[in-house]
């Protein structure tokens, strides 16, 4: 384009000398004052580990430390000046754009380093970093309170354009011990229909860590109920023996620090996870909200098939894609920010675009592949955010070895992924020794053998295991 455009002027320039060489040609001074605002430095302030003004931080038992940036779109010629302070009537406003009622974090709980106050030296692009620090929690409720910060610029000429640092604090103390804090995860999908969620807890190293990081509740289903006109979560009897018996089957997990996230399959009806209108992905994610909130889970997972055509006539519905796909993740996200959006890369339903200008790394957390394969990373994501690989257990497809778990550590992938695992007591010992690799080359240590199996999802009996 820029060669074209000297053409043209070439050419402009040689028709006016032969047309009017006579005459010279005097060009005014340009008046520059209504491009002041031209030159003024845009800035925005955010979190030093994450790169993000949205964060979820989760509190156990020790203080949580973080470091906050100014950063400029380009270097100033002087010194610039910016105060980041407490935005207590932030909350509200933040609340009614999530529809959300999460209380204002005490300012006695955290503390900003220097009073709040950066400076962005002449000639650089960052400010310093500000250090801010997060106590823990005297009691052990569960619950996730909001810090609302505000980044001021006193300088003159230079403008924050994104001025808010938010931090969504969790309460995470009843937790005794936090298995995900740690370069590498694991993340397993449980076919709920045939395998019990405590077996998760049989998996454990030998110092006393659980293996399984993220445990994939497979599956509640998306269904339109024609009489009520409406899109619902249905469960069916295993699913809902789980919501019945929450204390029993998810809360001893959750307690020792594992994630339960609840996934979503279509149902063979007009509903689906990628065909939802703009208002039907809102009310549909209102429901997981509600749902997830409500019995205590950490997130949720898409699982976009078996699904029929929808019918365009019903408000609820669109044309089946992967925007509408993408809506639906950030519209659950929207409905519970502080809670886990997990990315099945298969189908239509991936959260892999953007969305009302913004990114999927803003509202997606992790991305697990295909069975064979590696996941891979949505715009404002890295491989940390990924699968290294997904094994399918049932029909044995690229299960853990110990050279592809090696491999798996020495790579900058954050995740390996598991289906179907211990769907019955015939796969124990060599599920188990397949999961021994990643505890292996996680840990360097060996999974203690189990003792019991929980044979059905539908019961709380376990019955001993004869290795």
């Amino acid at each position: 384009m820029k060669h074209i455009l000297n053409k043209i002027a070439a050419v402009a320039v040689s028709g006016l000398c032969l047309a009017a060489c006579v005459e010279p040609i005097t060009v005014d001074k340009v008046d520059e004052s209504a491009f002041n605002n031209v030159v003024n430095l845009v800035g925005s302030v955010r979190d030093l580990n994450t790169n993000k003004q949205e964060n979820v931080v989760e509190i156990r038992k020790d203080a949580y430390n973080t470091s906050i940036l100014f950063t400029l779109a380009r270097a100033p010629k002087k010194g610039v000046d910016v105060k980041v302070a407490y935005d207590a009537e932030y909350v509200d406003t933040y609340n009614g754009i999530h529809n959300t009622s999460f209380e204002a974090l005490s300012q006695e709980q955290f503390s900003l380093q220097n009073d709040g106050k950066i400076v962005v030296a002449p000639d650089e692009m960052r400010s310093f970093s500000l250090d801010l620090t997060i106590n823990p929690f005297a009691d052990t409720e569960e619950k996730t309170y909001l810090l609302p910060l505000k980044a001021t610029v006193s300088t003159d000429g230079v403008v924050a354009s994104e001025t808010r640092l938010v931090y969504l604090v969790k309460n995470m103390s009843f937790q005794s011990m936090a298995s995900t804090d740690k370069d590498k995860g694991v993340v397993v999908f449980f076919e709920v229909n045939n395998t019990n969620p405590l077996n998760a807890l049989q998996f454990e190293t030998e110092d006393g860590h659980l293996l399984i990081d993220y445990l994939v509740l497979f599956a509640y289903n998306i269904n339109y109920d024609a009489e009520a006109g409406r899109v619902y979560c249905f469960a069916n009897p295993q699913c809902q023996y789980i919501l019945d018996h929450y204390d029993e089957l998810i809360k001893p997990l959750r307690e020792r620090g594992m994630k339960v996230i609840i996934s979503v399959l279509g149902n063979h009806d007009i509903a689906g996870l990628a065909q939802l209108s703009d208002a039907g992905a809102r009310a549909f994610a209102q429901e997981m909200a509600a749902l997830v909130y409500g019995y205590g889970f950490d997130g949720v997972n898409y699982d976009d098939e078996y699904s029929a055509s929808p019918d365009l006539s019903i408000p609820w519905f669109t044309t089946p894609s992967r925007e509408a796909g993408n809506r639906l993740y950030f519209e659950t996200k929207k409905a519970m920010p502080d809670k886990i959006m997990l990315s099945y890369q298969f189908g239509s339903a991936l959260g892999d675009g953007p969305v009302d200008g913004i990114i999927p790394g803003d509202y997606m957390d992790i991305c697990v592949g295909d069975y064979g394969r590696a996941g891979y990373p949505y715009e404002g994501m890295t491989n940390a955010n990924c699968s290294y690989q997904s094994s399918e257990f049932a029909q044995w497809r690229s299960t853990p070895s110990a050279s592809s778990v090696n491999s798996f550590i020495n790579s900058d992938y954050g995740y390996w992924m598991v289906f179907s695992l211990w769907n019955s007591a015939s796969q124990l010992e060599r599920d188990f020794n397949a999961m021994n690799y990643l505890s292996q080359g996680i840990y360097g240590q060996n999974l203690k053998k189990p003792t019991v199996f929980y044979p059905k999802t539908t019961g709380l009996e376990s019955e001993p295991i004869n290795w």
